[in-house]
């Protein structure tokens, strides 16, 4: 999601990071980012009350797709993610930062509060993902992702919850909590969010590298941590004194220097993720300065940060060794925005031009793009359509069972479904 602005860090608060690598004292550094974080107001790139599509820069280069964005639902404050449950076109659950679930209708008013978590809100903490069981029809079962607090610091907290009418979800009851995994966050950025199942009915969970900047605390590059990396679990089991278990083919499962759970890693902020008609997982990863990336996922696979930020070195600057590092199938500069959000491919019906092509999109500058897959993780990406520029700052993505996706403003609170103009 949004990213916080280090150059104001640095002009900010100097004396705070001189204080602070005296006395060694980490309170000071999240304080700085508690700091910035209420100083960022983001604002769309335009006029919001009448949505319509611009294009300007590299985007007057690249071929374009038209597209409308069709108001289904608002009124919801600062949304974070936005899932339909499996086979479904008409209910959603959508989540909001300050740790409202509530549920919503496509195309109609009415909607409610599931429940309310208590939630810590800094920065990019907050109640920030969703995912339904692939057979919530029959158990009621879904997945939040939120940040919470304990013994006075700060965790992000997987947890499973159950619904008691998962066929009519305006009138279920939500408790029964199972928490499966609490993970320690050192500050109150990067904290990614995501939680999404793939065809093998394993949850995939992304962490971020655990914030400030730089990868301070190298957990990019450490797969002993989970942070700075992309985990595969079975909810479905246990193992041992784990609500989860491992599945058996996890890369690392018994190997020295590994945590099992790790599937891939060498992230720095994987906000958002998906996976395509055809099973692949692809990673929209938040970059730091320079440049946001695009990647296939592919078990066992260290995809760079912090060596690199997307393709290019970035510690060192020069010369880094990216022996056994993975590149991003596509990457963009800030002359196209500023903070990558991820979306679906599409598989629906009322736009042919889009059909099988990634869409996706960028929180600060309403950019939305789409392009076809390669058909490898290693092959680049060498043709991306452009969908125009919005006055909105695109949260998330969603995606119903007919294929049609869904657009989230953070700012208004509104949800578009992309529709052909």
């Amino acid at each position: 999601m949004n990213k916080l602005n280090y150059k104001k860090i640095l002009s900010y608060i100097l004396l705070l990071f001189l204080f602070s690598s005296i006395t060694h004292c980490e309170m000071i550094k999240r304080k700085m980012i508690d700091i910035l974080a209420s100083s960022e107001k983001y604002k769309p790139e335009g006029d919001n009350s009448k949505l319509s599509a611009s294009f300007n820069g590299k985007d007057l280069e690249r071929e374009k797709i038209k597209i409308k964005l069709t108001e289904i639902a608002g009124g919801y404050s600062q949304p974070t993610d936005l899932q339909f449950p499996p086979g479904e076109d008409d209910t959603f659950l959508i989540t909001e930062k300050k740790g409202n679930l509530k549920w919503g209708r496509v195309g109609k008013k009415d909607s409610g509060t599931l429940i309310q978590i208590p939630v810590l809100v800094s920065a990019e903490e907050g109640l920030l993902g969703l995912a339904f069981h692939p057979e919530f029809a029959e158990n009621g079962k879904i997945y939040l992702n939120f940040t919470t607090q304990k013994d006075g610091k700060d965790f992000s907290r997987v947890s499973e919850w159950i619904l008691s009418k998962p066929k009519d979800i305006p009138n279920s009851q939500i408790g029964s909590e199972k928490i499966l995994m609490e993970v320690a966050q050192p500050y109150a950025n990067h904290n990614a969010g995501q939680l999404a199942f793939g065809s093998d009915s394993y949850l995939y969970i992304g962490w971020g590298d655990g914030g400030l900047k730089d990868d301070s605390l190298l957990h990019g590059q450490n797969p002993e941590t989970f942070l700075g990396s992309m985990l595969r679990i079975d909810v479905n089991s246990m193992e041992g004194s784990k609500p989860y278990k491992i599945p058996d083919d996890n890369p690392f499962l018994g190997k020295k220097g590994f945590a099992p759970e790790v599937f891939a890693y060498g992230f720095r902020n994987p906000w958002r993720y998906s996976f395509s008609n055809d099973g692949r997982m692809i990673v929209s990863d938040v970059g730091q300065e320079l440049w946001e990336e695009i990647d296939i996922i592919e078990k066992g696979k260290n995809y760079g940060w912090n060596t690199k930020e997307a393709s290019h070195c970035f510690m060192p600057k020069e010369n880094c060794n990216t022996e056994s590092l993975t590149d991003p199938i596509y990457e963009y500069g800030r002359e196209d925005g500023q903070s990558i959000t991820g979306g679906y491919v599409y598989s629906g019906k009322g736009i042919k031009e889009l059909s099988n092509k990634y869409v996706f999109g960028d929180f600060i500058t309403g950019r939305i793009w789409a392009f076809d897959l390669p058909s490898s993780s290693d092959k680049k990406v060498t043709t991306v359509y452009s969908l125009g520029k919005w006055a909105i700052l695109i949260s998330t993505f969603g995606k119903d069972s007919s294929g049609n996706i869904y657009v989230v403003d953070f700012g208004s609170g509104r949800v578009f479904r992309i529709d052909s103009e």
